[in-house]
């Protein structure tokens, strides 16, 4: 009798406390606007993709760096509390000012959704922040 209420007690704290936030599949990251932004010309295209995501519920914050890519410990954190993921286009990427395009609808919806909390946690690497926030 005892091990069948501690087994209970086990199972219901494995459901309780080990709960995890959606993990993206490589099709949900092939459908994504974030992949369709290299077949992208047109800044408006690259809103639209954008606006897709985020309807979707899969909006990304595109970061580009060198060869190897960066993940920092707070980067899952951040994506779980303000349900956004970060996805690093590395030294190659859509046209610079596109990426800029499709973040700025991106961080426009972070701000009207979480007001300016996320500010201070968001990396600052992300394509075009800086310019956005300058205009904030």
């Amino acid at each position: 009798m005892k091990y069948l209420i501690l087994i209970s007690i086990l199972t219901l704290i494995s459901f309780v406390g080990f709960g995890q936030t959606k993990k993206l599949t490589n099709e949900d990251i092939n459908n994504s606007g974030a992949i369709k932004l290299v077949f992208v010309t047109k800044a408006n295209e690259a809103r639209e993709l954008a606006k897709k995501d985020i309807e979707n519920n899969m909006p990304f914050l595109l970061l580009r760096s060198g060869i190897a890519p960066v993940v920092y410990s707070a980067d899952s954190s951040f994506e779980n509390k303000y349900n956004v993921y970060y996805y690093e286009d590395g030294c190659t990427g859509p046209d610079y000012s596109l990426t800029e395009e499709y973040n700025f609808v991106i961080l426009d919806h972070l701000q009207r959704t979480y007001g300016k909390e996320w500010r201070r946690k968001i990396r600052k690497d992300v394509v075009g922040y800086k310019k956005w926030r300058s205009n904030k």
